[in-house]
């Protein structure tokens, strides 16, 4: 599938996996961050490739969902 550039000035939500505060991206900063700072524990989080791919498909499943 990859990192669909239609999602790029999309606000993304994904959960932090130490305390599963909610984060929120535009999908073009979601593309080039390899971590983040969590606003709910402050831990800093590495986000991979295949977890990007994950938060993208969910949010284009929604997106149809919603449609």
């Amino acid at each position: 599938m990859g990192l669909a550039e239609d999602l790029s000035d999309v606000a993304l939500t994904f959960a932090c996996p130490d305390c599963s505060y909610p984060a929120v991206r535009k999908g073009s900063a979601l593309k080039t961050i390899a971590h983040f700072r969590c606003d709910g524990c402050n831990a800093k989080v590495r986000i991979t490739y295949p977890q990007k791919l994950a938060i993208f498909e969910k949010h284009k499943l929604l997106t149809a969902q919603g449609a």
